[in-house]
């Protein structure tokens, strides 16, 4: 008897564990994905990923999630560390230089065209900082890294900043040579097959990993691909299909560049198909998102390779276009699937989110800038924080800034070009992005009082953070840098069409940026230089198919009916001889709000007093929103918010219940209106029958099941095992 009940004392501690089981991290990064490249927003008509788009609905999607900085490197260091570019010193990709610097420098001097220094970066991620895979390592996590690093080669490679193992162990910017095998930089990966691409075959050897592994401990997993960073290049059969598909009136027509992210579809693919197999599913964060914003400023034949449309920008250029990235979160117990989050966060909160959600503690006297944002899975909000974007570089691509940071609060957005100002010594734009997401009214002079307050808070995190800041370089000639040049790309980032449209103009004018349902949304262009010949046509690219009323030099449309926020846009190509003008228009539509649901897999019951009640049930919401659950009875004095991401609900029923029959209420709300279904239970008093109907009748929900038989299986395992000592013990 002692012994069963140190078995039974074991049992319970073992249950307790079991509960607190660490979980498994999947990291996906993707690299230069760009916030309009997949449909988890809204339906993308040219691209394909419907992997990715399944795997997102099993979360929660942000729709205002921001990359730490519109370039690479700098961004995959903030993830790793917790802080931003200006605290931990990367600044830019220049990390396959020979020279090794750990920490950012400031300037003294600059060119004599350039009235402000630029900082030099740190140009390897630094071995001491405490990055999640040495913490995680702590915690006794087996962690992995597949695909690109891009942060030092030997010895800051991931090996050196707690990983267990590093494939391919490449530090390079992106696959060079190519994405098809043979593969030049991966030399110790034989190809499996003709012309593999390489991250289809990362993905297999994540999944292999995963698979030999899982049983020995909880496991970190970076996903990190080459995709969809140059070189271009995909499969001819999968470029054909694309090909076949683009249209001269969609923003995104490289069909390319389409097959390279139908690539990257399938690897994340390939991925998750791991975690089914074992069966890991239900204990396994998966964290998706981009380094950056979409590439805009290589040149593929006679288009950039995607557009971030209707966002400003992209790769490498300080507006929304550059930094504001896909990205969802599955976290097992906590997000409810199929929601939307509009809360801002950065690359910077992942850190702290991962260490505080997994019992691992932040390091001591370590400054982290990211924030849990473990609340927000919960369905809950922040009060107002800054975002920082700090970028002290200037590629001349297309919308280029010369040095500079930014700061995102409240809905603002302050732009901060250290010493190119005119009347002033800093140049500033000021953005309400919350009504203008293209980024083109700057409110600087209008709303002195916001630019001062954005300007303070930048200013003091900058110096906070000690950041290594542009200076006022002593070396500048006045009058030797051209104004006119910024925004505008050298010549190799140039489009055809640009180089030759001279001064053919096209404006567009639209009576509404942002629209309800019903709304009548009048648009109309003008032309200028064009000649009697000139001609403008037009066709929606993306949203719900609206119906136009053609009007001279212009048309009209209702705005439609929405669940998510959608954009209806239009593209437009003024042609006059061998001119052309190409110009998008978005106009966003603001959701209708419905009730949600709530199904339950039975709503009568036959139970016996003393037993347990399991009721299974399922929420959606239409609008994608956070759901909260409320059981009510009476009868039972129940009145209690339970978790929706556990989809079933227990009660013990107490044995000297007075009553015949009984109800229990379930209250689902959005936070603005709600719906409820009933459940009644009568009492019996066959022993049999009780059991026959309560927690079995209509149980339908997968999630309910898993929760019931784990124990079971865990009790039967550990029984097993006891019998056995027990046997060993009479032999002995």
């Amino acid at each position: 008897m002692r012994q069963l009940a140190a078995f039974l004392c074991f049992l319970s501690l073992a249950f307790a564990a079991f509960a607190e089981q660490p979980k498994n991290v999947i990291f996906i990064l993707a690299d230069d994905l760009g916030w309009n490249d997949t449909s988890i927003y809204q339906e993308n008509s040219f691209f394909e990923t419907p992997n990715i788009d399944a795997l997102a609905q099993k979360g929660m999607v942000f729709t205002h999630a921001f990359s730490n900085s519109p370039l690479c490197s700098p961004t995959r260091a903030s993830i790793l560390t917790g802080q931003t570019p200006a605290r931990h010193g990367i600044l830019n990709p220049n990390i396959e230089t020979s020279t090794v610097r750990l920490t950012a420098l400031q300037s003294n001097t600059g060119p004599r065209n350039q009235p402000s220094t630029a900082p030099l970066t740190a140009t390897r991620l630094d071995n001491s900082l405490p990055t999640l895979a040495k913490v995680l390592k702590t915690k006794g996590y087996l962690t992995a890294h597949f695909g690109k690093w891009h942060l030092g080669a030997s010895p800051y490679s991931p090996l050196e900043h707690g990983f267990d193992i590093d494939i391919p162990h490449f530090s390079g910017s992106g696959p060079y040579g190519g994405y098809l095998a043979p593969w030049s930089f991966a030399p110790d990966l034989a190809p499996e097959t003709e012309e593999e691409h390489i991250d289809i075959r990362l993905a297999k050897e994540a999944k292999k990993w995963i698979l030999n592994n899982h049983r020995q401990g909880p496991f970190f997993v970076n996903f990190w691909p080459f995709s969809v960073h140059a070189p271009f290049e995909a499969k001819k059969d999968v470029v054909n299909h694309f090909i076949n598909k683009r249209s001269p009136f969609n923003s995104q027509r490289s069909a390319t560049y389409a097959g390279m992210i139908k690539h990257f579809d399938d690897a994340v693919s390939i991925l998750y198909e791991a975690l089914e197999e074992a069966g890991l599913e239900d204990d396994t964060i998966i964290i998706l998102t981009s380094d950056n914003g979409g590439n805009m400023y290589d040149v593929l034949g006679e288009i950039y390779p995607t557009s971030n449309f209707p966002l400003r920008g992209g790769k490498a250029t300080q507006y929304n276009g550059g930094s504001r990235v896909p990205t969802f979160i599955i976290w097992p117990g906590l997000t409810q699937s199929n929601t939307l989050s509009n809360e801002p966060i950065q690359s910077a909160d992942f850190y702290p989110t991962l260490l505080s959600g997994l019992n691992a503690e932040l390091p001591d006297n370590y400054t982290v800038d990211g924030k849990d944002i473990r609340p927000l899975l919960r369905g809950e909000t922040f009060s107002p924080r800054a975002i920082f974007t700090y970028y002290p570089t200037m590629p001349r691509v297309p919308e280029w800034l010369p040095p500079s940071a930014t700061v995102l609060y409240d809905g603002w957005k302050l732009i901060k070009t250290f010493y190119y100002g005119n009347e002033e010594a800093h140049r500033y734009a000021l953005y309400y992005i919350v009504d203008d997401v293209d980024e083109t009214h700057n409110l600087a002079k209008d709303r002195p009082d916001k630019l001062i307050e954005l300007d303070n808070i930048l200013s003091e995190y900058l110096a906070s953070s000690g950041a290594a800041l542009p200076l006022q370089n002593p070396d500048y000639q006045q009058g030797r840098f051209n104004f006119n040049t910024i925004g505008k790309p050298a010549l190799q980032y140039t489009l055809p069409e640009e180089k030759t449209a001279a001064n053919l103009t096209l404006y567009l004018f639209v009576s509404d940026n942002i629209a309800d349902a019903g709304d009548i949304v009048s648009v109309s262009w003008n032309l200028l230089n064009g000649s009697d010949t000139s001609s403008i046509t037009y066709r929606q690219f993306m949203g719900p198919e609206v119906t136009i009323e053609t009007q001279n030099d212009g048309f009209s449309f209702i705005a439609p009916e929405v669940n998510t926020a959608q954009f209806i846009s239009f593209a437009f190509i003024a042609k006059d001889n061998d001119r052309t003008v190409r110009k998008q228009l978005g106009i966003k539509v603001l959701p209708m709000n419905s009730a949600p649901t709530i199904r339950l897999s039975n709503t009568d019951f036959v139970a016996q007093k003393g037993s347990k009640l399991t009721i299974n049930y399922t929420v959606n919401d239409i609008n994608k929103d956070k759901l909260f659950l409320r059981v009510q009875s009476d009868d039972f004095s129940i009145d209690e918010s339970i978790n929706i991401a556990r989809p079933v609900y227990q009660f013990d029923i107490p044995p000297s219940f007075s009553q015949s029959e009984a109800k229990i209420a379930f209250i689902v709300s959005d936070g603005r209106a709600s719906n409820s279904k009933t459940v009644r239970v009568t009492f019996s008093d066959s022993e049999s029958e009780g059991k026959t109907d309560v927690g079995v009748k209509g149980t339908e929900n997968r999630g309910g099941s898993v929760y019931i038989l784990i124990p079971i299986l865990f009790v039967a395992l550990g029984l097993k095992n006891f019998l056995l000592r027990q046997k060993v013990i009479l032999k002995n």
